[in-house]
Formats: structure tokens, C-alpha cells, sequence
């Protein structure tokens, strides 16, 4: 399997036009995190180095227990934003191979330790950073190899979504990856996953699994497939950071590139939302599935600082046509050109020839890092969704936040996938800000904000959920047969707990 580099990288970026992005969440005021950051560092500091005595001497990747000097700046670099959680686990391995995870989980079985596991730590809420127990880190595991003849890839969890785009395009194929390009395909495809074409490509990216590489409690690894162990392989489309094992390696369906990607952008005042939500529940209804609709409201960057509120934001609408000519991509936008969505619009820029590296590197990056949090909805009622934010959007407590509404994405729900909470629409509110003394203030601005869409909610999606701040949000991602299966699968095959749960559930 071809090991992919992956550069290094102190900042994460954040599409400001086609974006979709994990967030962050840390629980707690300031001075009850540094509470518990005593806590862990103090009573528990000492005895955490004998809970992991002689792990380094069973794996070949490099172990950082609580007592050692680089503990903290490896516990930090668990979760790529600058809120971090305040959670220490007993100790960190980065694995090296396959062979290192099933000795590390058949360590912890034995000697008592809980587990989590980490592809590259984009979750907005740390999941995989714990109390206690084994964290162990993939990082390193990122490896691919593509079979064209068979339109196949064979991943390792830690491969960036971009990574695998680029090396798939090469053999005149494609996967519908996750929107922001360092996303790692672990806990991407885990919990679901909504990437690029996703309606044409099959919906949810989880359903392009076709086996899954696991290793369950004791160090036991298996191959789940729709032919073998088919209940895990039902578990591990949707599942998400609650899965009771470690994902070693995928086998994914691909699909044939599209050779003519073509966009447009819409930008219109928040004053005009009637008119934009109303051309686009007509759009949506009838556009071609390879036509995907995103709609970003968001700061004006154009805004000056003394910009009244209500005329500081704005809404973009980015469209995207994955076609194979050029007159097939202009023909799926051509609604959008000729639709009161375009007659609204203060701006637009129409038909641009576009490609998924373009996609992935546009013009006006945001490109720094900070402090992230993000919770969403599945919707019948985008527009009235998005209309019952528009007052309370004007009082964003950073220009950097923003929410986004994903139009028209495909429903199909299956019975071998876990993944079980969908509607025609998905939205997903963004906290973005730089300063930790705002913290509090974009929690209540997060908590008013799904206040005012719960009404029109069908359900959250466990990847884009702040799991710690609302564990309810949780279970709302699955539908009650999924979340009692899942329940009795823990059970059958991690009877004595050896992995972590969800946040806020034993």
C-alpha cells in the first residue's frame, strides 16, 4: 500500500465559498477545566506512567505517558483546533502499523484500560480524547492503493480526503470525499460522511464501504463485509466515534471522474433570503442530482467595521455541476443563471471551469486557526430554517462564523448501513473566534441558535454535532432501531467496555 505524505501543517483551512467543515467543542467554563486539568496533571499524574508499564516494549510506535515531557503538546495535537479538552488520557501511542493497534487494544483488554482511537482528530468535540485509558493515534496510517480495473481504493484511516481525490483523478476516478481537504477518511466515512456529489454518488459516502479492516476488544482483528460479519459491517457505515473498535484500513467503491466541473456564485443581501429560499426550494427540486447547491450565510469581507449589523452579512450561494462536457455543465446551471436566485444578487460569476484541486485551494482561503464549534439539523424546511436564524445571525459574535445549508441532498436511507438520520436538506452552524475569553458568549449564541431551528429539525448528524455540550444530540443522530442494534452489538462484542461510548454515555 503507497504511504501518503502529509505536509506539515499548524492551520487548518476553512473554505470560505464550497465549505464544509468539523468544529470544535471543550466543555466547561475556564476555571472548571483548569480544575480538572489540575486534577489529572496532579493526583493522577504519577500512577498514569504504571498504568502503561511495558506497552512500548509490545509495539513499534512511540508511547508518551502523562509523566513524560512531550505529554501535553501530544495531547494537544489531538484535536487540530485551539479549543482544546480538557482530557487526559493515561497515555498516547502513535501506531505504526495494523500491529501496533491489535497490541495496544489486546494491552488494555488485559490490563483493565478503556480505548479510543483518532484518524485525525477533526472532530469537533475531541471525541477521541478521553479520561484515562489508551488513546491510541493514527496518524500515521495513511496509506492507498487504487485498483482501477475494479474502480476500488484501499485506504488507511489517516489518508486525507484531498489525498485520496488526487490519487483516485490520476486513474480517471473519483470518491465523494469530505469538503475540507485534510479531513482524514477514518472518522469521516465512520460517521457517515457528506462530500463532494454526493447525490449522484450513491449519498452518504459511508455506503461506498465495501469491507472494513477492525480490531475489537482483546486485539482480535476481523474483515467486515456485506458477506462477513455483516452486523459490523452495518455498524461501521454510520456508527461514528462511538464504534466499539479501531478501524484499520477500507475498501471503498470509487466512482468515474467528472471531466467538466463547472460553478456558479450567487451573492445576495440578507434582506432578500424570501427570494433566494423560494427560487431555491424550486431549483432543488428539479436540478439534475450531480448539481450540488451550498448556501453560506456569512460576514460581508467587504464590510468595513463600523457596517451597521444588518448590513454586514450576506448570503453566497455556490452551485457546482460535476459533468462530463462543458455544454452538459452550462445546460445544470442554466436554471440557476436564468432564476430570481440570479436576478436578487448584488454579485455573481457564472459557469467558471473548475476542477476538484480548485475546489479544494479557492481564491479567498481563510487559512487561519481558532477556536471552532459546530452543531447541525437534517430539514424538509430549509428556507424556513435558514429565514428564523436571519435576525439572530446578525448578532454573530465573530465575523468568522458562519452557517451552511447543504440543498437537496440524496435521502436513501439503508438497511445494511447504521447510518440512519437523513432529510432533503442538512444545515450545519458554524462558531469560528479567536479569543478564549468569548467562549461563553458563542455558547449561548450556539444554544440560541438550535433553539430557533429545532422546530423545523428531522434529526442531527453525528459528525457536525458538539456531542459533549448536548449528548441528547447524540442519539437524535440515529433512528431508534439503530440506536437500540447498536446498543446490542456493543454489548455482543465489546461486553466489558473496553472502548469508549459517546460522550456523555457509559
Amino acid at each position: 500500500m503507497a504511504l501518503i505524505d502529509k505536509p506539515d501543517c499548524t492551520s487548518v483551512t476553512m473554505l470560505t465559498d464550497l465549505h464544509r467543515r468539523d468544529v470544535l467543542r471543550r466543555l466547561g467554563a475556564l476555571g472548571i477545566t483548569g480544575a480538572i486539568g489540575q486534577l489529572y496533571s496532579g493526583s493522577l499524574f504519577a500512577r498514569s506512567g504504571e498504568a502503561v508499564k511495558g506497552l512500548d516494549r509490545l509495539v513499534g510506535g512511540e508511547v508518551v505517558n502523562r509523566a513524560h515531557d512531550r505529554y501535553e503538546a501530544w495531547r494537544n495535537s489531538m484535536v487540530w483546533h485551539l479549543r482544546k479538552p480538557e482530557r487526559y488520557p493515561d497515555a498516547i501511542i502513535r501506531a505504526q502499523s495494523e500491529q501496533d493497534v491489535i497490541a495496544a487494544v489486546k494491552y488494555a483488554t488485559d490490563n483493565g484500560l478503556k480505548v479510543s482511537a483518532r484518524s485525525s482528530g477533526h472532530n469537533s468535540t475531541g471525541a477521541a480524547l478521553r479520561n484515562g485509558g489508551l488513546l491510541i493515534d493514527l496518524a500515521l496510517l495513511r496509506g492507498v492503493e487504487i485498483d482501477a480495473a475494479r474502480k476500488t481504493a484501499r485506504i488507511q484511516p489517516a489518508l486525507w480526503s484531498e489525498q485520496l481525490v488526487q490519487e483516485a483523478g490520476k486513474h480517471g476516478l473519483a470518491f465523494p470525499a469530505a469538503h475540507c481537504p485534510t479531513v482524514a477518511l477514518g472518522g469521516y466515512l465512520l460517521g457517515g460522511g457528506m462530500g463532494w456529489n454526493n447525490a449522484h454518488w450513491d449519498g452518504i459516502a459511508c455506503h461506498a464501504i465495501r469491507s472494513a479492516d477492525i480490531v475489537l476488544a482483546g486485539g482480535r482483528k476481523v474483515t467486515a463485509s456485506a458477506d462477513a460479519y455483516p452486523d459490523l459491517f452495518w455498524a461501521v457505515r454510520g456508527a461514528g466515534y462511538g464504534f466499539f473498535g479501531v478501524v484499520t484500513a477500507m475498501e471503498l467503491q470509487l466512482y468515474p471522474l467528472p471531466r467538466a466541473i463547472h460553478t456558479s456564485m450567487y451573492i445576495t443581501p440578507l434582506d432578500k433570503l424570501h427570494t433566494v429560499f423560494a427560487a431555491l426550494d424550486e431549483l432543488s427540486e428539479e436540478k439534475d442530482e450531480r448539481v450540488e447547491i451550498l448556501v453560506l450565510l456569512m460576514h460581508d469581507p467587504q464590510a468595513s467595521a463600523d457596517t451597521p449589523p444588518d448590513q454586514a452579512k450576506i448570503c453566497m450561494v455556490g452551485v457546482n455541476a460535476f459533468a462530463d462536457t462543458e455544454d452538459e455543465a452550462r445546460a445544470m446551471l442554466a436554471p440557476f443563471a436564468n432564476s430570481a436566485l440570479a436576478a436578487a444578487s448584488v454579485f455573481k460569476l457564472e459557469y467558471q471551469p473548475s476542477s476538484f484541486e480548485q475546489l479544494y485551494n479557492p481564491e479567498g482561503l481563510d487559512t487561519g486557526i481558532g477556536r471552532y464549534m459546530v452543531d447541525s439539523i437534517w430539514t424538509e424546511e430549509p428556507g424556513q430554517s435558514l429565514l428564523s436564524l436571519a435576525e439572530h445571525f446578525k448578532t454573530t459574535q465573530s465575523a468568522r462564523t458562519h452557517v451552511l445549508c447543504a440543498y437537496g441532498v440524496k435521502t436513501e436511507l439503508r438497511t445494511d448501513a447504521c447510518f440512519s438520520r437523513i432529510a432533503n436538506h442538512y444545515i450545519a452552524s458554524y462558531m469560528l473566534w479567536n479569543d478564549a475569553a468569548d467562549d461563553a458568549a458563542n455558547e449561548t449564541w450556539l444554544r440560541h441558535t438550535n433553539a430557533l431551528l429545532q422546530p423545523y429539525s428531522k434529526g442531527t448528524y453525528i459528525n457536525e454535532i458538539e456531542a459533549t455540550l448536548f449528548p441528547e444530540r447524540v442519539k437524535s443522530s440515529f433512528s431508534e432501531e439503530s440506536w437500540q442494534r447498536l446498543a446490542a452489538l456493543r454489548k455482543k462484542y465489546d461486553p466489558d467496555g473496553v472502548f469508549h461510548s459517546y460522550p456523555g454515555y457509559s
